[in-house]
């Protein structure tokens, strides 16, 4: 199972914030669910790209439900060592 890190900018806030998943997707769903921000920064698009150039990084972004802020988000496939 990989780590998955997420620097989220919002709000003028940075959140940072871990989820373990297979999947980047299943990653972006847990975070969805889970606001670890607890300001609201969801849902954010699970439609991840890889971005260009670079290797497991991934970029989204996404709109809140109550006032539609922008949210911009970095994910990170992490590699923990114990």
């Amino acid at each position: 199972m990989a780590t998955w890190t997420f620097i989220v900018e919002f709000g003028g806030g940075t959140y940072c914030s871990q989820f373990h998943a297979e999947r980047l997707q299943d990653a972006v769903l847990e975070y969805n669910r889970s606001d670890p921000s607890e300001q609201g920064a969801i849902p954010l698009d699970a439609d991840a790209v890889e971005l260009t150039g670079l290797k497991n990084i991934f970029g989204t972004s996404g709109l809140t439900e109550k006032d539609e802020q922008l949210i911009l988000a970095s994910i990170v496939k992490t590699e923990i060592s114990k």
